[in-house]
């Protein structure tokens, strides 16, 4: 894809979606993210990616007032009696504001001139993660359910 075609897409089909796993693909070259978005899954992945840097967007407080792993069950947290605190059991984080191309990037200028290929900074920004990634090509495919 080309910058207009990447911007694009990180616009129209990431923005404001729930981010349901993130993480390099098995083979380990690429970064795969999967959102899905009025009840379908797309997976974004960024191939070549040289970089993956990942950083959380919770708070001091709310991490230290949400250190217990009751705040990673649904259950247990239910029965805790739903204390105040980050709900890390959810399974999922809100894109917001979402994913966003970064065209000034030295990062991405520095590794484009080091490979002899294009290649491209995204900052992810969520709720609960904030991911930058430097990668060469965004691909996206619907997820479709298996029929086993």
């Amino acid at each position: 894809m080309n910058k207009d075609e990447i911007e694009k897409a990180l616009y129209d089909v990431f923005f404001d979606s729930a981010i349901v796993r993130h993480g390099f693909a098995s083979f380990l070259r690429d970064y795969d993210v999967l959102i899905e978005i009025n009840g379908r899954q797309f997976l974004f992945r960024f191939t070549h990616c040289v970089s993956a840097v990942i950083k959380t967007s919770v708070g001091e407080a709310a991490w230290k007032e949400s250190w217990d792993d009751v705040f990673t069950n649904e259950e247990s947290y239910d029965r805790a009696g739903r204390p105040h605190g980050y709900f890390w059991g959810i399974n999922y984080s809100i894109a917001y504001p979402g994913a966003k191309l970064l065209t000034d990037s030295t990062h991405a200028r520095d590794w484009s001139t080091r490979l002899g290929k294009q290649m491209w900074e995204v900052r992810i920004e969520t709720n609960a993660h904030n991911i930058d990634l430097i990668f060469h090509d965004l691909r996206i495919n619907e997820v479709l359910e298996s029929s086993s």
